[in-house]
């Protein structure tokens, strides 16, 4: 195959995927992801694209399915026929030697049935997002000492990515803001809660602080709390928290509101949330979301909860998506890792989680540099 010119090229040695014949990805299907899967397609072939829930609505499918295979599916659906998806796995990588990038975990509900099924045609798995990783950690503390899982290299929490995550941040508040002025309200003077504390709840936190704010912070992890105490953000219990919140950013990707809660929201809680609906909310809150026959603007979901009138946006899933999800240049950074990471599976330990040595993201970070000072 061709090799690619440019940062992708830079970094991509054609000898170290020698031994991997196609890929399968979960991504968001954006415009970022253009040279992405060129550089990746330059190297191995590109066996089939499962675009992302949250994204894909807005998303050009017909543009890509030109190029690539598309197998449009989703999360629920993987749960609900897992041998179905594998069946469709076979078709797709036709005996070949394939490699898998996931980006919240969308394999790990079939990794280990994957095992027994491709056995030594299966390289590995690199995983993009903190909820994907939390995920294959479950399943390595969940699986029998007779199953095997192929290795698993994860960006997740690379220092690589954490432009991405603050430059997220920074776009679902964009966005954010954009959706209550075409309610005719404005983020200041409002009382703002924000659930997790993590690297993209942090950018949120500090974006809306920006704005002016006041930010209260909940994390269920005490460190992450105590750090927000110590970066000036206000925090309470739960239950004072989010009686307190005009509007809520969610950023935990584990389930961080439930119908439980409803007995706290106030009247006309405005709701935005940073990553796929079915990672951050209750499946009894998804369905009132799905169910509800009011719209009341353009991706924006008015629903009912304890008599009070709740405003859900983009029907929960990842706000800054209405607005094209930018983040520039610098989700090459973590893209280059992907990349280069799945070069490195052939090498990585099975049953366990590992990362990039430091030494292999100074060189990504380096050649990234390098490219854009000069281009």
């Amino acid at each position: 195959m061709q090799k690619f010119s440019g940062f992708f090229g830079a970094i991509i040695d054609p000898a170290r995927y020698k031994n991997i014949d196609s890929v399968l990805v979960v991504m968001h299907a954006n415009v970022e992801f253009v040279n992405f899967l060129a550089a990746l397609g330059s190297v191995i072939r590109i066996a089939g694209v499962i675009p992302k829930a949250s994204s894909k609505k807005f998303a050009n499918l017909n543009a890509l399915q030109q190029c690539y295979p598309v197998f449009d599916i989703d999360r629920s659906s993987i749960l609900a026929s897992p041998s179905e998806f594998i069946k469709k796995i076979d078709c797709l990588i036709k005996n070949e030697r394939f490699a898998i990038i996931d980006m919240g975990g969308y394999f790990s509900h079939v990794a280990l049935d994957l095992v027994k099924k491709f056995d030594n045609q299966i390289i590995g798995i690199v995983e993009d997002t903190e909820n994907g990783h939390q995920r294959y950690e479950s399943l390595l503390r969940q699986k029998d000492s007779s199953e095997t899982l192929v290795p698993v290299i994860s960006v997740a929490r690379s220092p690589l990515k954490e432009p991405e995550d603050s430059l997220v941040g920074q776009a679902i508040v964009f966005s954010a803001e954009a959706i209550m002025r075409s309610h005719g309200l404005i983020l200041l003077g409002k009382r703002v809660g924000v659930i997790g504390f993590g690297k993209i709840g942090r950018s949120i936190a500090f974006s809306l602080l920006s704005r002016g704010s006041r930010v209260d912070v909940f994390d269920s992890n005490p460190i992450l709390l105590a750090s927000a105490l110590s970066l000036g953000f206000h925090t309470s219990s739960r239950p004072e928290f989010l009686r307190s919140a005009d509007i809520l950013f969610c950023a935990t990707g584990n389930k961080s509101l439930s119908i439980a809660d409803e007995i706290y929201f106030k009247d006309r809680l405005h709701i935005f949330c940073a990553t796929s609906s079915d990672d951050e909310l209750s499946a009894c809150i998804r369905y009132k979301i799905d169910s509800s026959l009011l719209s009341t603007r353009k991706h924006t979901s008015k629903i009912s909860m304890g008599g009070k009138s709740i405003y859900i946006h983009n029907e929960g899933n990842s706000v800054n998506f209405v607005h094209g999800a930018v983040v520039d240049s610098f989700i090459e950074l973590v893209q280059g890792e992907i990349i280069y990471s799945i070069g490195s599976l052939q090498d990585a330990p099975q049953n366990t989680i590992s990362y990039l040595p430091d030494s292999d993201k100074k060189f990504i970070a380096d050649k990234w540099i390098s490219h854009h000072q000069h281009a």
